[in-house]
């Protein structure tokens, strides 16, 4: 029997935003003005909101770990956000764990061995990032790692989600999913973002991530913050999030939403490929060894990379 594969759901941008301000909103309702809600305020006027009004690109990398925050030898789900304040747009890309990819840093004079995409973090979280920009030959502003341990609580915190599919499927723990839209709980929403045998392949699964995505966003943005559970959001976040992000940043997006009741334009992306049998030279343990691995296909890298050029420059 193949050992399961846990993968962790397509947790948005701003819902991780949001439970980065639940934090301070939480600790501000018992303490009044928190040192941490001070500084940010005081990092926001500096920054005059300069995030609102430039495009940035966030990693979100999910570690298919449960447990504490920390790093963890695999990355399961690979997601690249593009943000385009002023043209109110987002694009979200989908990068395919498998993905047979070079390692990074390796020196000019020395051949770059081969790996898996989600094998990148064993070498730490700058060559799981320099991977990503150099496929895409972008740069990443941002980075947010999460674990699976808080996304059914997650979930179930902002009242779940309406998610979106495209054909009815059953999974392999007694839920099942009607073509069209699906309002989910927690427990239901993992397992619509794990199932993969009763699907068709790969790509399929990949767009189950990129609708869940959409449905949690698009839950956060039409609930306020404190009608969500601000207690429970700031004790997931704080176990299992860890972002690069300042605290003025998030703050003055969250504000700058909020006044603006913005309303995003968004898309996805993925790069596509097909599965062959290679040998990965980062496992030392297993020269000889063959594993199945995606192939990029090159037109699909270079369309997805002008999507985002084309974004980002807009």
């Amino acid at each position: 029997m193949k050992k399961e594969k846990l993968i962790l759901a397509a947790v948005s941008l701003l819902l991780v935003i949001v439970s980065l301000v639940g934090m301070s909103v939480a600790i501000g309702a018992v303490q009044n003005k928190t040192s941490v809600e001070k500084t940010a305020k005081e990092s926001v006027r500096e920054k005059g909101d300069a995030i609102t009004k430039k495009t940035f690109q966030v990693f979100i990398s999910g570690l298919g770990t449960y447990g504490e925050k920390g790093r963890s030898p695999r990355s399961d789900l690979n997601l690249l956000v593009t943000v385009n304040p002023s043209e109110k747009k987002l694009l979200i890309t989908g990068i395919p764990r498998d993905l047979y990819v070079s390692l990074p840093a390796a020196s000019s004079n020395e051949e770059k061995q081969k790996t898996k995409f989600s094998h990148l973090p064993v070498y730490g979280n700058k060559s799981l990032l320099q991977g990503a920009e150099e496929l895409l030959d972008t740069k990443i502003d941002y980075y947010i790692q999460l674990n699976m341990s808080g996304f059914r609580k997650l979930i179930d915190a902002i009242g779940g989600v309406d998610v979106e599919a495209d054909r009815s499927f059953k999974t392999d723990w007694k839920t099942s999913f009607q073509k069209g839209i699906n309002h989910v709980n927690g427990k239901e929403a993992l397992t619509f973002v794990r199932e993969y045998h009763h699907l068709r392949g790969m790509e399929q699964r990949n767009k189950n991530h990129q609708q869940m995505l959409k449905a949690i966003f698009k839950q956060v943005m039409k609930k306020n913050l404190l009608e969500m559970d601000i207690n429970a959001l700031y004790k997931l976040c704080k176990k299992n999030v860890r972002t690069d992000m300042k605290a003025g940043e998030i703050l003055s997006l969250m504000r700058w939403q909020k006044e603006e009741k913005v309303e995003w334009e968004m898309e996805t992306a993925t790069i596509k490929g097909k599965f062959v049998l290679e040998t990965l030279e980062t496992l030392a343990e297993y020269p000889d060894a063959k594993l199945n691995v995606v192939k990029v296909d090159q037109k699909s890298l270079d369309q997805v990379s002008k999507k985002i050029k084309k974004l980002l420059n807009s």
